[in-house]
């Protein structure tokens, strides 16, 4: 029974780490997105402006938007989140790493009950801190995301532990 839940605190964190990473390649496509969006903007729309003049209002809008973009892209969470999930993400994976070490010494019979629950619990605790020390809002939802996390850490532990 407590090697069992050894084992699922084990699968729910690397579902916590894929989903991490999930969301941190999300935000880097939305950061980038968005740099690209400006770069482009910046540098073409004069010039296609001045090619393009019987389309001047699409470039008009393009100047327009890249100048909204240009002022609340300091305040878009992106560049903040993507800082804090990859800290998190190297913790949670050490976490991993360790958890797993430990799982051969569990599945091998070699700790009691008790080590086995101290081990479980030293887990939960190192991921709240990792949490706590990365994260200072709340982290977004998504259920497709997580439903693609679920998916990308039952294929880690069917290859790495098949039954």
């Amino acid at each position: 029974m407590i090697q069992l839940q050894y084992w699922k605190e084990i699968y729910q964190l690397k579902v916590h780490i894929a989903f991490i990473e999930l969301l941190l390649e999300r935000s880097e496509r939305v950061d980038r997105g968005l740099k690209i969006f400006l770069a482009i903007a910046s540098s073409s729309s004069i010039g296609a402006w001045v090619i393009w003049t019987h389309l001047s209002w699409v470039w008009g809008a393009i100047i327009a938007g890249s100048q909204v973009v240009n002022a609340i892209i300091q305040y878009l969470p992106y560049k903040n989140r993507i800082k804090a999930y990859s800290s998190l993400l190297n913790e949670l994976e050490e976490i991993m790493i360790q958890g797993e070490f430990k799982w051969h010494a569990i599945a091998d019979g070699r700790m009691m009950e008790s080590e086995i629950n101290k081990a479980r619990f030293d887990i939960r605790s190192s991921k709240q801190k990792a949490l706590k020390k990365n994260i200072r809002t709340t982290i977004p939802t998504d259920n497709k995301l997580q439903g693609i996390a679920e998916d990308s850490a039952m294929s880690y532990f069917n290859t790495f532990y098949p039954a």
